[in-house]
């Protein structure tokens, strides 16, 4: 069974991918559970990197849907777009989390 092959798998095994790097963050953020400043970045860097895979996981969803719709509704199929979805899923949630990174503008 190669279901990488069929596009819509393919979306679905990166949203999972996010997923699970969300998941892998999530833990890790329990080893800076007593806040201090000789931990103050690697902190910062584990929290840069959950809400980047967290906006990961919502674009990735966001594609499929579009993709769905334009599949089901408009009889189009977008496979040629799959490098806009993948490049776009992963820098927009990159530049949209470092925003509070670089203000130091937290919580």
């Amino acid at each position: 069974l190669k279901l990488y092959k069929q596009f819509l798998y393919r979306l679905a095994a990166y949203q999972v991918m996010a997923s699970l790097l969300h998941a892998l963050l999530g833990v890790c953020q329990f080893s800076f559970l007593e806040y201090n400043d000789s931990k103050y970045t690697a902190c910062a860097a584990v929290g840069y990197l959950y809400l980047a895979a967290a906006w990961m996981k919502v674009t990735f969803g966001c594609w499929i849907t579009f993709h769905l719709f334009c599949f089901a509704v408009l009889l189009k199929n977008m496979r040629k777009l799959e490098p806009l979805y993948v490049i776009s899923s992963i820098l927009v949630p990159i530049v949209v989390s470092s925003v509070p990174l670089i203000t130091k503008s937290y919580g």
